[in-house]
C-alpha cells in the first residue's frame, strides 16, 4: 500500500502540553533531572528543542546505577553489558509494563492475526525484558505460551522447540541462526515469525521465510531496548520501520553527537539520516526524553499510511556507541578496555558477521591473546558467557588485518552491524 511522506514540522504542536507534562514528571521522580532542567532554565518545558540530551554519562551518573527507593514497586532489568565494572539497572513501574504488554499485544495481534487463538506460541529470546514479558503477551493473545531458558543447552532448545511445533515463534535473529545450524537439526513449521535484538536485514529474512517455507512478510523484524521497550516494527506495505504511536523519534548528525553535552541547545530534527535520539510518552520509570539510544538510522520521515501518520524510518545502520549484542549486551566500555589490554595501541573494530568479530590491525592473532579476550568478555558479560556456554551463540572471535584494512576507514574501533 503506498504511502506519501509530509513535510509539515515533525512534532505539532499539539504534543506540546503532552511533552510539558511528561518532563514535569520525569523532575518529580527524578530530582537530578529536575536540577538539570532547572540550570537550563527550562522546566516543564512542551518544546523538545529546550530539553537536553539524555546520554551515557549522565544515566550512568544518576540512573543506571543509583538507588532509588522512592519508586518501590518498581521491577528492575539488568543489562549484561557493563561500563565501570557495573550492569545497568532498568526500571519499570506497573504501568510501564502495561504499556509495553499493550503495545507487544498491538502488534503481535495484528501480525498474527491469521493463526487461531489456542495455537502454540514460544519465545526464545535469551534475558532481559522482552524474555520477562514474551509470555504475558503471548497469553493475553489467547497462545497457547512456552518460553525457554536461555541457560540450557542448544540442543535442548532444539528438542523443545520440535516437541512444541510452535505455530508462532519469537526470538532473535542470532540465536535463531544457531537454532538452524543446531544437529539433531530442528524440525518446526511456525507459521510467524517474530525477532527482535538484533539487525534482521531484508535478505537475512528471506532467507528464514524460505527455510521455513514462509513468504518474506511472515517474519517479522522488531525494533525494541530494555531503555524504551517496543520502539518499532518493520511494515511490509511501506517497506519501512514504523514506530510505535507513543515514540517521538529525532536524529543528530552523527559527527556532532560526540561534541554535544546535555548542557547544549541542540534543535529538533524532523528527517534525516544519523544518531537517534527517542522520547517515550508512556515510559515513566526511565527518562526517555530526548534519549540517545546510540543506534544510527536512515531515512528519518513522517508518513501518511492506511488513513494515519506515522514516523518512519528505513533501516538501522549500526551502533555508534553504548553496547554491541552477541546474543545479549557487551558494553563497548569493556570491548575498549579488554583490547587494550590485550592489543595495546592496535585500532580495531567489532561487527556482527553471524556473531561478534573483533578485526584488530596486528600481524597475527595468537591462541593466547585469543583466549585471554574470550575470558574477559565472559568475566564482563556473564550472560553472554551463559549463551556462548548453551551453545545459542557462537564464540568471540578475533581475527588479524592488515594496515588499512578496517571496513570503517578510521583510526579507532568502530561497530558495524550485518549489511542487507
Amino acid at each position: 500500500m503506498p504511502h506519501t511522506t509530509i513535510t509539515t514540522p515533525a512534532h505539532a504542536p499539539a504534543r506540546a502540553a503532552e511533552l510539558a507534562a511528561l518532563a514535569t514528571g520525569h523532575t518529580q521522580r527524578f530530582p537530578w533531572y529536575r536540577d538539570l532542567l532547572l540550570r537550563r532554565g527550562t522546566p516543564g518545558s512542551g518544546d523538545l528543542s529546550d530539553l537536553p540530551l539524555l546520554g551515557t554519562d549522565l544515566l550512568s551518573a544518576h540512573y543506571y546505577t543509583a538507588d532509588h527507593p522512592h519508586l518501590p514497586d518498581a521491577s528492575a532489568y539488568h543489562t549484561s553489558g557493563t561500563s565501570g565494572g557495573r550492569r545497568k539497572r532498568i526500571l519499570y513501574s506497573p504501568a510501564d509494563e502495561d504499556a509495553y504488554v499493550a503495545q507487544r499485544r498491538q502488534l503481535f495481534g495484528e501480525f498474527t492475526r491469521s493463526v487461531p487463538r489456542g495455537a502454540v506460541a514460544v519465545a526464545d529470546l535469551g534475558t532481559g525484558h522482552a524474555a520477562a514479558s514474551a509470555r504475558r503477551v503471548f497469553s493475553e493473545l489467547g497462545f497457547a505460551a512456552h518460553d525457554i531458558d536461555f541457560t540450557r543447552p542448544v540442543d535442548e532448545h532444539v528438542a523443545k522447540l520440535n516437541a512444541w511445533r510452535p505455530d508462532v515463534f519469537f526470538t532473535m535473529p542470532m540465536i535463531l541462526d544457531r537454532l538452524l545450524q543446531a544437529r539433531p537439526g530442528l524440525n518446526i513449521r511456525p507459521r510467524k515469525i517474530m525477532v527482535v535484538g538484533d539487525v534482521a536485514p531484508p535478505a537475512w529474512r528471506a532467507h528464514v521465510a524460505e527455510r521455513f517455507g514462509l513468504r518474506p512478510e511472515d517474519v517479522l523484524d522488531v525494533f525494541g531496548s530494555i531503555e524504551i521497550g517496543a520502539i518499532a516494527y518493520w511494515c511490509a506495505q511501506t517497506g519501512l520501520y514504523h514506530f510505535h504511536d507513543h515514540i517521538l523519534p529525532e536524529v543528530v548528525p552523527a559527527r556532532e553527537l560526540a561534541r554535544l553535552t546535555a548542557d547544549d541547545w541542540v534543535p529538533s530534527h524532523q528527517e534525516g539520516s544519523g544518531a537517534l535520539l527517542l522520547t517515550s510518552l508512556t515510559r515513566s520509570y526511565f527518562p526517555a526524553v530526548r534519549y540517545v539510544t546510540g543506534d544510527a538510522v536512515t531515512g528519518l520521515r513522517r508518513i501518511r499510511h492506511d488513513g494515519r501518520e506515522v514516523f518512519a524510518f528505513e533501516r538501522i545502520d549500526g551502533r555508534l556507541a553504548g553496547d554491541f549484542k552477541h546474543g545479549e549486551r557487551i558494553s563497548n566500555h569493556d570491548l575498549v578496555q579488554i583490547m587494550a589490554e590485550v592489543f595495546p595501541g592496535r585500532p580495531f573494530e567489532a561487527v556482527d558477521d553471524d556473531g561478534l568479530v573483533i578485526r584488530v590491525v596486528t600481524d597475527t592473532v595468537g591462541d593466547d591473546q585469543l583466549a585471554v579476550v574470550r575470558s574477559a568478555v565472559d568475566r564482563q558479560a556473564p550472560d553472554v558467557a551463559q549463551m556462548i556456554a548453551s551453545g545459542l551463540v557462537g564464540p568471540v572471535r578475533v581475527t588479524a588485518v592488515p594496515p588499512g584494512g578496517l571496513r570503517s576507514g578510521h583510526a579507532k574501533r568502530r561497530l558495524d552491524l550485518r549489511e542487507g
